[in-house]
């Protein structure tokens, strides 16, 4: 029988209201939603994956909108936002600019690599604190000026060719987006052991290169276990990776470095290289993290000439380059014994935090061993196993702190999972969630209180 198309289709309500039209047996049949879900031109809003729109940490702040974050932030506290605090009142830390002068070169747009100045006082800081006697020195033109960590990532990962890379299990969220978008290289995951503290052992590294990785990522000091590999276990590390694999070393919170009574001694591999033209390290460091300035958006890749120089290109089609005014603002923050002085600062402020915090989780039941408590960064990775049942998932545990307005990351997101090729309940980090004790004092008291009382009030039930 002849039908029109209005006699084989029902209307559909979309979320403005419009009426979209599908087959008459498709809402109920199987074979229809799966066509639908395997033909992006079919699926509502064609095209649109919404499910790689967000890393865990946006997930987690859209979850707490939904309770009320968005309109009444000051009520909250917010323990998952990696980021440290802003304001200008840690003692012995400089004060950050208020206002930006903009010069008439910063009305135009900047080379994609970064303004010169700016590559050569990273260039100058990275020589005086870490290449002291070293023939090798690092120059501007070793040094590219990216818009935030993610964006050198992506920069990184879009000038790698078909290669292996390999990245460690548990991991900095954003690298999951990084490792699924991009096609020219194959993922391979490094599952780490929580009985030696998610140690990366030179041992390991050189099974992963036997096994033909060529590429390796990593955060040291390490998001979100708060551990750093320090020298000269890292310097092993490099030495076996010298002409055979190239080093990704995410070192933005080099700065929260607790290893050495808070002297300002920043951890960096720029220290074991000895050539800074054929070593294959790539660093990425910036404002982010120990400069505190999250919001500039001023970050860089410090590493041999020839990746700098693809590296610098290829922002000309994936960002456009970083702000210029920012850019030329950042030049007399890095100073090297301005910063020496900084760091001294900062790593005395945020220790005493991390110090305070661990007392107040083992005070609430949370069997912290020594071994475990961070020796960096400013997060803590919190085996939430000593819990009850109904709270000693991360997931669950999230939740029960949204109610007490109180916001952690589930330490599912830190499993870094590209493919999805586990099951949830299979992860080595379900139990887990990282909290961040980055925000300013009270902020961090008002979220320990909020999960103390989630705590009792799981204990009692």
């Amino acid at each position: 029988m002849d039908m029109s198309v209005e006699e084989t289709s029902v209307p559909s309500r979309g979320a403005e209201g419009s009426a979209r039209r599908f087959s008459v047996n498709e809402l109920n049949s199987a074979i229809h939603t799966q066509f639908r879900s395997c033909h992006e031109g079919h699926k509502p809003h064609a095209g649109l994956d919404p499910t790689r729109a967000s890393t865990g940490v946006v997930w987690c702040s859209e979850r707490a909108y939904e309770h009320g974050f968005l309109e009444e932030p000051e009520a909250w506290a917010n323990l998952g936002q990696g980021a440290p605090e802003v304001e200008d009142d840690i003692e012995g830390c400089f004060e950050r600019p208020k206002t930006i002068d903009v010069s008439i070169n910063g009305r135009e747009y900047g080379p994609t690599a970064g303004i010169k100045p700016l590559r050569a006082a990273v260039a100058k800081l990275y020589n005086e604190h870490h290449r002291q006697g070293k023939d090798s020195q690092y120059s501007w033109e070793n040094v590219c000026i990216v818009p935030g960590g993610r964006a050198g990532l992506i920069r990184i990962a879009a000038v790698l060719g078909q290669v292996y890379l390999g990245y460690f299990i548990p991991d900095y969220t954003a690298y999951n987006e990084m490792l699924s978008l991009f096609k020219n290289f194959a993922s391979i995951p490094v599952p780490l052991s929580r009985e030696d503290n998610y140690h990366i052992h030179p041992q390991k590294i050189e099974e992963e290169i036997t096994r033909g990785t060529s590429v390796i990522i990593t955060s040291n000091p390490r998001n979100p276990t708060g551990q750093v590999i320090t020298n000269p276990e890292l310097a092993k590390i490099q030495d076996i990776c010298r002409d055979r694999a190239t080093l990704i070393m995410d070192e933005f919170y080099a700065g929260y470095n607790y290893t050495s009574k808070c002297d300002g001694t920043v951890v960096s591999a720029a220290e074991n290289i000895v050539n800074v033209d054929d070593d294959d390290v790539l660093i990425i460091d910036g404002l982010t993290k120990r400069f505190r300035l999250p919001g500039w958006r001023v970050a860089w890749i410090v590493g041999p000439k020839e990746f700098i120089k693809a590296i610098g290109s290829c922002g000309s089609y994936l960002d456009g380059g970083t702000n210029v005014p920012f850019q030329e603002a950042a030049i007399a923050m890095l100073d090297p014994p301005k910063v020496l002085d900084e760091m001294k600062a900062l790593q005395t402020h945020f220790k005493a935090k991390r110090d305070f915090v661990v007392q107040r989780l083992r005070e609430m039941g949370f069997g912290i061993e020594e071994r475990f408590v961070p020796n960096s960064t400013f997060y803590m990775w919190l085996d939430l196993r000593c819990l009850p049942d109904a709270i000693n998932d991360g997931l669950n545990f999230f939740q029960a702190c949204l109610a007490e307005k109180t916001i952690v990351v589930p330490g599912i997101f830190f499993d870094l999972n590209p493919s999805k090729r586990r099951d949830l309940f299979d992860s080595p980090c379900h139990h887990y969630v990282r909290l961040s004790y980055g925000p300013r004092w009270d902020v961090l008291k008002k979220g320990l209180d909020g999960i103390e009382r989630v705590v009792k009030k799981y204990t009692k039930k």
